[in-house]
């Protein structure tokens, strides 16, 4: 018989060769586990005898099990938990490269979680994202590069099987091929990495985070080791993700998920809850074998140290941390929580189905909360301000002292200002978002940013969403201890941006992204080759524009502000030089037209038209003491009574002027300590000067009862 020798080096070039073909095979095979809507809360009924114990009996009837332990059935994480790390993940990630197709993935869950409502024209065949939900999408996505760990610890859960499943033989073989180098297949599981996204994205979202934090506040570490407790011995199906976070001076940051799978009793008081960390993959050489959080139910603490051994810690989780990989509180830190497993799942009830519901079962951050497809009871409108990046965030009421609660006149009881920690797990210092309520909505907000680390500065990014929008301060670079003071106005009708130049500098780019509007109309189509034709067109329109190109002098401030009453974006500084800006807008569209052919028993027609165009315009020319509005609605063709084939040779043909109008800048020279407000003056423009856009980027595509007949994409113009 004869026999197949492969020295080191050609193993290790057919060990590759493996890899790639057994990639595709197992994206096939893993396939039914990747798509976020179709899991379902898999949550067995509870052990009875467990399920109405007592606290103190809990602990009790833990310590008279087998080793006085209790798991999470069917849980290793060696086989459960991944065996790439959160960085690797992190580094694999490309957005850039892929950025069409993580749009592609992740509208449909914009959609399952949020609602149609995402889409323009509320979706079709195709959902075309609004450019305010497009925005969130990248802005949010930018996060991954802080750490994507309460994406794993949340996936572990949901790919984990409550009951025992043989090991598949491609798992088997891959696991014996490859070890430690499993990381390399995980580039080609783009699935995989975009299911992780969307749940690591949903640690935002109010459903997730409200209860979380109510855990976080509400409950001691012993109370939060009960809690744990108590789903291992009933047998559920609906376990936790665990938070941790370090306490620097008040504030929670740093923060890291977690994924408990084992509760030991170690004696005197003292519990061990075993976890997977998506920092240490398990069997590797290099991680920490049996990673676990010790809680003292005496003195009602916890720690979680996976490498260093035990220093000196000072009270209530804070002060100076001695043990640098160390998570520690106590009762009154509030720096330990959870979140369960079905929060992040949406109600099969509340997604409409095989076709997504308007609204969906998620709160959306920058949807307008009174359309027309909002339940009876809207929910209130809420504001959300998060830093993309690592510094110090504070925000607070411009001109008035005390906490955002004061506001409105509102008690200190009240929910309004709330702070959602971000938990990505490589130790990065991203600052908790800001999460607040209808009051603040016309109230100036001064935004305090400062620099942290040694390091060179990295680019961050602010973004504001409220009710109808996302208003973005891009490209800020924060040095060690440098401190930017911006300025917003959360508007019923549009965000107001001012940034304040502490140096001379660039402006970073400025952007404001808007929801959809629609409009109806019906006009006669009839033709000699059709005869009667009667169509009723749909067209939803919605915009998105960037402000960018002019350096300032210290002190003097630059502002955006939409007005979507008066379908308007507002722009100017206060520098006493004339301006030249560079002005971005984004279009979409879509346009549904269904056409009745025929008077006398009619046949109908659907026809949709998915229309992406982006146009810039250099060297807009503002003079001192002057403000800008451009008029963003007629920027569009006017689609409402063109034929098929017309409207087609417009949007393919069409030139693409931009008319800028002028006013006084209302506004005046308050001082780089204030908001930029630009107030239109109710007068006629004192000014007019068209300028000539070039074509960044257009797309069309059209379809006829749901069958795409042609498609024309990646228009370039003169580049950026």
């Amino acid at each position: 018989m004869g026999k197949i020798l492969l020295n080191r080096g050609q193993w290790l070039r057919w060990r590759w060769l493996v890899v790639v073909v057994l990639s595709g095979f197992i994206t096939i095979q893993l396939s039914p586990y990747l798509a976020l809507a179709a899991l379902t809360p898999g949550v067995p009924s509870p052990t009875a005898q467990f399920s109405e114990l007592s606290d103190a009996d809990l602990l009790a009837q833990l310590g008279q099990l087998p080793n006085g332990t209790v798991s999470l059935p069917n849980f290793d994480p060696a086989v459960n938990g991944f065996q790439f790390s959160n960085q690797e993940l992190v580094q694999a990630i490309d957005l850039d490269r892929n950025a069409q197709s993580w749009e592609v993935v992740l509208t449909e869950q914009m959609e399952q979680l949020f609602g149609t409502q995402v889409c323009v024209g509320e979706g079709s065949g195709l959902c075309v994202l609004t450019a305010a939900a497009q925005s969130w999408l990248k802005t949010q996505l930018s996060r991954l590069d802080q750490g994507i760990s309460e994406g794993m610890a949340a996936a572990v859960l949901e790919l984990w099987q409550p009951t025992p499943t043989p090991i598949p033989w491609w798992q088997r073989l891959i696991n014996a091929l490859l070890g430690h180098t499993v990381f390399g297949l995980v580039s080609t599981l783009f699935d995989l990495q975009t299911f992780i996204a969307n749940l690591f994205l949903m640690q935002g979202v109010t459903e997730v985070f409200q209860p979380t934090e109510t855990i976080r506040n509400t409950l001691t570490p012993t109370q939060i080791l009960l809690t744990i407790l108590r789903v291992f011995l009933t047998g559920s199906g609906n376990p936790f993700t665990m938070g941790v976070y370090r306490l620097v001076e008040g504030v929670l940051t740093e923060g890291h998920s977690l994924t408990p799978y084992r509760v030991e009793d170690r004696g005197h008081g003292n519990y061990w809850v075993y976890v997977y960390d998506s920092n240490y993959p398990a069997g590797r050489a290099t991680s920490p074998q049996d990673l676990h959080v010790e809680f003292d139910t005496q003195a009602d603490t916890w720690v979680y140290r996976p490498l260093a051994p035990r220093a000196a810690l000072s009270g209530h989780g804070q002060g100076k941390r001695l043990d640098e990989p160390a998570f520690f509180g106590d009762a009154a830190s509030k720096n330990l929580d959870l979140t369960q497993r079905s929060w992040r799942q949406p109600d099969p009830a509340l997604t409409g189905g095989d076709r997504p519901a308007a609204t969906g079962p998620f709160t959306c951050p920058f949807c307008h909360p009174d359309r027309e497809t909002a339940p009876e009871a809207p929910p209130e409108p809420i504001v959300d301000i998060t830093l993309i990046g690592e510094g110090q965030l504070v925000v607070a009421p411009y001109g008035a002292s005390g906490s955002l609660t004061a506001i409105a006149g509102l008690g200190e009881s009240s929910a309004q200002d709330t702070r959602v920690p971000f938990k990505g797990g490589l130790n990065r210092a991203v600052p908790a978002s800001y999460h607040l309520t209808a009051a603040v909505l016309g109230q100036p907000l001064q935004v305090t940013l400062t620099g942290v680390g040694n390091a060179s500065p990295q680019p961050t990014t602010l973004q504001v969403t409220g009710p109808g929008y996302t208003a973005n301060v891009e490209g800020l670079l924060l040095s060690p201890e440098q401190t930017l003071t911006l300025y917003v106005v959360p508007n019923a009708t549009g965000p107001e941006l001012t940034f304040v130049a502490n140096q001379i500098t660039n402006i970073p780019h400025l952007t404001i992204n808007l929801i959809d509007a629609t409009t109806t109309h019906r006009f006669d189509a009839s033709t000699p080759e059709l005869g009667f034709a009667l169509t009723e067109r749909q067209v939803s329109k919605s915009s998105g524009f960037d402000l960018s190109g002019v350096k300032l002098p210290a002190q003097r401030r630059v502002a955006l502000s939409a007005k979507t009453d008066l379908k308007r974006l507002y722009f100017a500084d206060d520098d006493l030089a004339d301006s030249a800006y560079t002005l971005t807008v984004n279009n979409r569209m879509v346009v549904k037209d269904r056409t009745q052919l025929g008077a006398s028993q009619p046949d109908f027609v659907n026809y949709t038209l998915t229309y992406d165009e982006e146009m810039r315009v250099r060297g807009v020319q503002v003079k001192a003491d002057h403000q800008a509005f451009f008029d963003y609605n007629p920027a569009f063709i006017d689609p409402a009574d063109l034929s098929r084939d017309a409207l087609l040779a417009a949007l393919a043909q069409r030139n693409i002027p931009i008319t800028i109008a002028y006013e006084p800048l209302a506004a005046g020279r308050a001082g780089a300590s204030s908001p930029l407000r630009l107030v239109p003056s109710g007068a006629a423009p004192i000014g007019h000067q068209v300028f000539q856009g070039s074509l960044g980027f257009q797309e069309l595509v059209w379809e006829t009862e749901g069958v795409g007949v042609a498609r024309g994409e990646g228009v370039e113009g003169d580049g950026a």
